[in-house]
């Protein structure tokens, strides 16, 4: 699962449980992005306070990991290289990439995704305020879905992002580790 995750909140932990225990995974990875080729604008955070907030947010699940390959390569991402580097790491791995129907629509805009599609199989996570028109679905191999009704994925980063900088409290919407490390490292507030 990539993202910015700036920061990661309740809405991300949510979603990827919810695979992983609907869908079988053995584990979920949440792969931090350098920079986004799609959103136009760099994490308000930077690499390392992102990592430590993923680290203490996912430092309770197990089967869920952090790689960050896509920071360690720097500049912008792109979800083809890093299927390509996952797939010559780990062959014998079939890999999953988790979208929210946000991303969907703009799945031609995504780097080689004719090849994406082949090294990895999509699941598209119904996500509030975005409604899928199965009509409009681009033709992807193996696209599987999986409808999520929790409240929590109408969390918006960049909205506790505002949240925090406005001085209002965000405590419901982010793990407490998360937003522990967030009072007590002055992350936002700046």
């Amino acid at each position: 699962m990539g993202g910015a995750f700036d920061p990661v909140h309740r809405g991300h932990l949510s979603l990827a449980e919810d695979a992983y225990t609907e869908l079988s995974f053995n584990e979920v990875w949440f792969v931090p992005t350098a920079e986004s080729p799609l959103k136009g604008h760099a994490a308000s955070l930077n690499n390392q306070g992102r990592i430590e907030l993923l680290e203490a947010a996912l430092e309770p699940y197990p089967y869920f990991k952090i790689n960050i390959s896509e920071i360690e390569c720097g500049g912008v991402s792109y979800t083809i290289d890093s299927a390509r580097r996952f797939r010559a790491i780990y062959p014998d791995i079939d890999f999953s990439w988790i979208i929210g129907g946000d991303q969907l629509m703009q799945l031609d805009k995504w780097k080689n995704i004719e090849e994406l599609v082949q090294l990895v199989s999509f699941v598209l996570i119904s996500r509030p305020g975005y409604g899928i028109d199965s009509s409009q679905i681009p033709a992807i191999p193996d696209l599987r879905f999986l409808e999520v009704r929790s409240r929590w994925l109408d969390i918006a980063s960049s909205e506790i992002r505002k949240r925090l900088a406005a001085g209002k409290p965000v405590n419901d919407l982010l793990p407490p580790a998360v937003n522990d490390l967030i009072v007590k490292r002055n992350f936002y507030f700046e």
